[in-house]
């Protein structure tokens, strides 16, 4: 079992230097313009507050509509940002630079009143970029084709966890000011498990990881992590990246067990018909882990100290299903003989 502490950009101990996500929407597409590849437009929607963001995949891209593919990558929704002079409608949408949040208009013509506010704006959280960061692994930075951040941590960190992610790689490189490259790995997600035989092989559909987790790396101070993940052709999406310095607590030994709470709805009629709504779902397990008798204070005053704070929870490195990001519920410590201890964990995963 090892326990992986987020640096956060909340804390101030984490910053986001860089992301190919897009934030607020770039100049509106012109059909007179040359646009060189690399460069971006946005398209506002019928709503009237909604941005398609598009960038050129061709230099000399003039007069090609935004939804040929030729010359444009889709790569995200986006909205504009909040300007107190100007007036909104009831439902729009703006986001704010400042929380990195996203804010909807409850009022009609809403002008000058502050996004904090809460009888004039409902707080929809983090804005498409900062989705990978929030405490909710469910919802995701999505970007066509890829995503590529690069943040730097004050302080140490040796783990990089990339959680529900849709992709075919995920690149990980870690520099520093006065080492350089100290880093830096790519990572195919197809997945070979469950695959035991030449007919399965052959014949099973291509299943990929969805979850990562990279630790032991470099403690070098102060570094700088550029995270990509790639998926050609689709849309990338990452429901939580965390970055942070893990600590080993011991090793997960029988009985324990996994599972997950799920949020959906069900239900029956009189004759006996299912209506189902589908939502979010937690992962949830029960560890007991062997630990070192000598360090039972230690583990003790660390689990304390994060009992309201979401980490990762790394309970067998081979098996991705007993990974979680959130909580303990409840924990204890039994001394079983000499030099013999065991803590019994009880975890719940964020939806």
């Amino acid at each position: 079992m090892r326990i992986i502490r987020p640096a956060t950009i909340d804390s101030l101990d984490l910053t986001l230097d860089s992301s190919n996500v897009p934030d607020v929407p770039p100049s509106a597409y012109a059909g007179g313009t040359t646009y060189a590849d690399g460069d971006r437009a946005s398209v506002l929607q019928a709503d009237g507050f909604t941005y398609k963001v598009y960038e050129s995949v061709q230099g000399s891209n003039t007069g090609n509509d935004v939804t040929d593919t030729d010359w444009w990558l889709y790569l995200c929704e986006t909205y504009a940002e909040y300007n107190a002079g100007t007036t909104y409608d009831l439902d729009d949408i703006v986001i704010s630079t400042t929380t990195n949040h996203a804010y909807q208009a409850l009022v009609d013509a809403e002008s000058g009143n502050s996004l904090s506010n809460a009888a004039k704006w409902l707080d929809l959280g983090p804005t498409n970029r900062y989705n990978m960061f929030d405490q909710s692994n469910s919802s995701q930075t999505a970007n066509g084709e890829s995503i590529d951040v690069s943040m730097t941590v004050d302080g140490r960190a040796d783990s990089v966890s990339v959680l529900n992610m849709t992709a075919a790689t995920v690149q990980i490189i870690m520099t520093t000011d006065d080492d350089g490259e100290i880093y830096n790995e790519t990572f195919n997600l197809v997945s070979d498990s469950g695959v035991n035989n030449w007919y399965e092989y052959f014949f099973e559909p291509v299943v990929r990881k969805g979850d990562i987790t990279v630790y032991d790396l470099p403690l070098n101070a102060d570094p700088t992590f550029r995270v990509i993940v790639s998926e050609p052709g689709e849309t990338a999406k990452v429901g939580s990246l965390i970055i942070g310095q893990s600590r080993e607590i011991g090793t997960v030994i029988s009985p324990s067990s996994i599972g997950i709470t799920d949020y959906s709805k069900k239900e029956t009629n009189e004759y006996g018909d299912f209506t189902i709504i589908e939502r979010g779902f937690a992962k949830r397990a029960t560890y007991k882990i062997a630990i070192d008798e000598v360090k039972v204070d230690a583990i003790a005053s660390f689990l304390s100290t994060y009992r309201a704070t979401p980490v990762v929870f790394v309970g067998v490195e081979q098996y991705a299903s007993t990974w979680i990001f959130g909580f303990y519920k409840d924990w204890t410590i039994q001394f079983q003989g000499p030099n013999e201890a065991y803590l019994n964990m009880e975890m719940e995963g964020l939806t």
